[in-house]
């Protein structure tokens, strides 16, 4: 198996603190008392010049005045959001109602409000905490972009050697197909130039398009035949890609819209450029602990955001997390959960039955814990390399029946996995968040010793 290099050693991103007050004294005393933070600090007096700011520059907190002459702290945070939903913002004022509170929380997604005048410890330490904060979620992690790095210079190696690629590559180097159904998935509309094909499964196809209306690359879904017949599916699938679409984070591939032509279905989501974690682990067979680490920091920031909006994946598996090449986890499929339902009640089990949770196998009805279960065994197979089962299950039933066996790990990391994977729902951690964190800290102790 290839080893993993570090090509950016002694690297470091420098994260940018923009501060928003239209008094220039408080302004310049900021600038001053957090210029001792290892941080760049922009500053401007304008409102809408903040915004400009933050539409080109990856800002990740905000410090920002609540009363402003034409365009409140509010909109400014509102506008931030929009920017970069990870922003961590902190809203500072001489005098605020209740009334304006609540739009800074529920509007601004406020992260700690402070009033004048501050104490100087206690903002800089509050900003220095906010910026630890955004680099746990969206600061790129080094071992994630050396992983990315060496995938990415392990297929140049293989195609410039010319020699014979192991099956896992020939799965990674995706041929273009342009024949069947990618000349009548587009009939009916001009809006959508199709490319090659991505991938497929049992819910349908996936291609790289091109949105000629808005001039950009996205990712399109064609759904199979099957499920245009099924209306019960259907409905499922609309109810599921409405609050879908609502979802803004950095680690998860948006889902931009659900349209019809014809008598086709098809999803139109975010296009990236990355590899699977199913891809990746037919390359090195398993990951560093540390890597592993990282990444259920990052997917369970993802999917707690996900479930908070009420969302649950249901068919969380390797192939449903992506690396892209500047080492930026993603997870793909929210909002087409719908049709997994919808398959695994009437139907054959749709989906990958090896990371599904007993409950889900037996249609009963779901909450967050069986993305809970999914992610444990995802989580076991990139510390171990082997998958969850080691032996073929062939009928949805028996793998209900089945319970995972957690073996190869210290004992306290492989306690927090068991747990996590129980076949009552009820004895598994009660979110994914409590999980994630149990399993860092287990695992960071029990190689690390810390």
């Amino acid at each position: 198996m290839p080893r993993l290099s570090n090509p950016k050693a002694g690297v470091r991103k420098v994260y940018k603190v923009l501060v928003v007050d239209d008094e220039d004294l408080v302004v310049e005393v900021l600038r001053e008392l957090l210029s001792e933070l290892p941080y760049t600090v922009v500053t401007t007096t304008d409102p809408a010049k903040a915004i400009q700011i933050l539409k080109l520059w990856e800002i990740a907190v905000l410090v920002c005045d609540l009363n402003m002459p034409q365009i409140d702290g509010v909109e400014v945070m509102v506008r931030a959001r929009e920017a970069n939903p990870d922003i961590i913002s902190i809203m500072v004022s001489g005098v605020a109602d209740q009334e304006s509170i609540v739009r800074a929380v529920n509007e601004g997604g406020v992260w700690k409000f402070l009033f004048k005048p501050w104490n100087s410890r206690q903002l800089t330490e509050l900003v220095d905490e906010g910026v630890k904060r955004y680099m746990k979620t969206r600061g790129p992690s080094e071992n994630l972009e050396r992983l990315a790095h060496n995938v990415t210079a392990q297929l140049k190696d293989d195609d410039e050697s010319g020699a014979a690629k192991r099956p896992a590559i020939r799965v990674i180097k995706r041929e273009r197909k342009t024949a069947g159904l990618e000349k009548t998935a587009d009939i009916g509309t001009s809006r959508y130039r199709l490319g090659d094909v991505l991938g497929a499964g049992g819910t349908g196809t996936v291609y790289k398009a091109e949105d000629l209306l808005m001039g950009m690359p996205v990712a399109i879904k064609v759904l199979s035949s099957r499920f245009a017949e099924d209306q019960i599916a259907i409905d499922l699938l609309k109810d599921e890609a409405r609050i879908a679409m609502q979802l803004s984070h950095r680690h998860i591939v948006r889902l931009h819209n659900l349209e019809k032509v014809g008598g086709k279905y098809f999803l139109v989501m975010e296009y990236v450029e990355g590899r699977n974690l199913r891809e990746i682990l037919q390359i090195y067979g398993k990951l560093p602990t540390e890597t592993v680490m990282q990444m259920a920091e990052v997917s369970a920031d993802a999917l707690a955001y996900a479930h908070r909006h009420g969302v649950i994946h249901r068919d969380l598996k390797p192939d449903n997390i992506l690396l892209t090449e500047d080492g930026v986890l993603k997870i793909i499929d929210f909002g087409i959960a719908g049709l997994m339902h919808a398959g695994a009640t009437q139907g054959p089990v749709m989906g990958t039955p090896m990371y599904m949770s007993p409950e889900q196998l037996a249609g009963k009805p779901l909450n967050e814990r069986t993305d809970i279960f999914s992610f444990a065994l995802i989580l076991y197979e990139l510390l171990t390399g082997r998958p969850p089962f080691e032996e073929p299950v062939d009928t949805a039933a028996l793998r209900a029946a089945r319970q995972p066996q957690i073996v190869g790990l210290p004992e306290p990391v492989a306690r927090i996995l068991r747990k996590a994977v129980a076949h009552d729902p009820n004895e598994r951690w009660a979110s994914v968040s409590e999980f994630a964190s149990n399993f860092v800290t287990a695992t960071s102790s029990a190689v690390y010793g810390r």
